[in-house]
């Protein structure tokens, strides 16, 4: 379970609303002055995430909780959103070239710059609809585990 401080800001019925701060690693680097990710990270200030948890334990507004989600999912969802479009890609490049050097045999560049770009296309299209199939599941949704002190 990754786990992560968060604090309540909104409380319903059966659900709280939680807001955590994105924190980096750069701020325990030690070579974080010479280093440009640093640098940029200054400029790019992270909005807080704020999420909807079933509130299961009676959390309250301003209590500080330790939020937690499966490993599970974070591995699968990083694989999904990463490896997938780039298999794609390279699938769809090969693909392209053989079917490019069967039917003209000059252009089978062409063919496999087109093909990769549409299964690339193609694959975050499926992606789409593939978040949205999952979304609501709940070993996928993070849940509140206890009071953080």
């Amino acid at each position: 379970m990754l786990e992560e401080e968060a604090i309540v800001i909104k409380a319903e019925d059966e659900y709280i609303w939680v807001e955590a701060r994105s924190s980096s690693s750069c701020s325990n680097c030690s070579a974080k002055q010479g280093c440009g990710t640093a640098s940029l990270q200054k400029w790019y200030s992270r909005k807080p995430n704020q999420l909807r948890i079933v509130n299961t334990k009676g959390f309250s507004v301003g209590d500080k909780v330790i939020i937690g989600i499966p490993e599970q999912a974070v591995v699968k969802g990083s694989f999904m959103i990463y490896m997938l479009p780039l298999l794609a890609l390279i699938a769809g490049a090969i693909a392209g070239s053989a079917f490019g050097n069967w039917l003209y045999p000059g252009f089978s560049e062409v063919f496999s710059i087109v093909t990769g770009f549409a299964a690339f296309l193609l694959c975050f299209r499926w992606l789409r609809g593939y978040t949205f199939k999952y979304a609501r599941r709940a070993d996928y949704q993070p849940i509140a585990l206890r009071l953080s002190y």
